[in-house]
């Protein structure tokens, strides 16, 4: 997923200029040599080429494959383009009380009953299934909202600089609860959980149990790095931390669809000129040099 780069601070003076046509072509050669400037400094793996990535983790769990599995679980419920462009499905969420109730948050998605309009920060009543549970249940979730919850003061608290938290209440056996209901969920949020969708169904989960699945990344440029996926081979034993040569698939850009990368092997550790400034952290190049590493 690569960072978008932005403009120059003069350019937006440079394109309010009179459109004549001598400003014209003067813009068309800015924007060209602009472009031109920043694809000469970025090397994006092609499909089917060979690239070097960090490995950061190993899922055993395919929610460990999502970026949000709330949404994730409600593609698989049914959840439509076409209710996402009729703005029936939201982001929730509600609060832990306890000491750390940001981290201890029940967050995912609902989807609306059709006709039904609501505000940001509205409560609703929803029959919830878990995406992710843990240390508290329902972490993640997806749910049908069944109807407009009055809220009262008492229900909402205040942690530093967070003002209003919405309470998490009690949960039914059956995954009844309260939530607040704070955003839209957009188009293009639907879209790259589609396509995500789509790459993961490449992965079996006899893959994930056997930990034949690795997730890494690398930059093809200063301040921008991708996200990959990765086949394991049976005989190659990956730990995260690791350096891995790879055969490019898809990537997981938002609207990127197909096959995940094959592993080729463990690779030492490249040298640190080899290593890109990605905003505060550095990260390996993907066109990084690969040496072979034995297991």
């Amino acid at each position: 997923m690569s960072k978008q780069t932005t403009l120059p601070s003069n350019m937006g003076r440079i394109l309010s200029l009179p459109t004549n046509l001598n400003t014209y072509i003067v813009k068309l050669l800015i924007i060209s040599s602009f472009s031109t400037l920043l694809s000469a400094c970025e090397t994006y793996p092609a499909t089917g080429g060979r690239f070097v990535m960090h490995v950061t983790s190993i899922p055993t769990e395919r929610t460990q494959l999502q970026y949000r599995p709330g949404l994730s679980l409600g593609l698989l419920q049914g959840v439509t383009r076409t209710a996402v462009e009729d703005e029936r499905v939201w982001f929730a969420h509600c609060y832990s009380a306890g000491p750390h109730p940001l981290s201890d948050r029940r967050f995912g998605f609902i989807l609306l009953p059709i006709g039904m309009r609501i505000k940001p920060d509205t409560v609703l009543e929803i029959n919830a299934r878990q995406a992710v549970g843990g240390s508290m249940s329902y972490r993640r979730f997806f749910g049908l909202a069944r109807r407009i919850s009055p809220s009262n003061a008492d229900e909402y608290f205040d942690h530093g600089s967070w003002k209003h938290l919405f309470r998490c209440g009690p949960i039914t056996a059956n995954g009844d609860m309260r939530v607040e209901a704070f955003s839209l969920l957009h188009t293009w949020d639907y879209d790259a959980a589609k396509a995500e969708e789509n790459r993961n169904s490449f992965i079996t989960d006899n893959e994930l149990r056997q930990g034949r699945i690795a997730i890494g990344e690398c930059s093809p440029g200063t301040d921008s790095w991708m996200h990959w996926k990765v086949r394991l081979p049976p005989n190659l034993i990956v730990r995260p931390g690791d350096y891995l040569e790879a055969i490019a698939g898809s990537n997981e850009a938002p609207r990127s669809t197909g096959p995940i990368s094959q592993a080729v092997c463990r690779i030492k550790t490249p040298e640190p000129k080899y290593f890109n400034h990605t905003q505060g952290s550095r990260t390996i190049r993907c066109d990084a040099p690969a040496t072979p590493l034995t297991n």
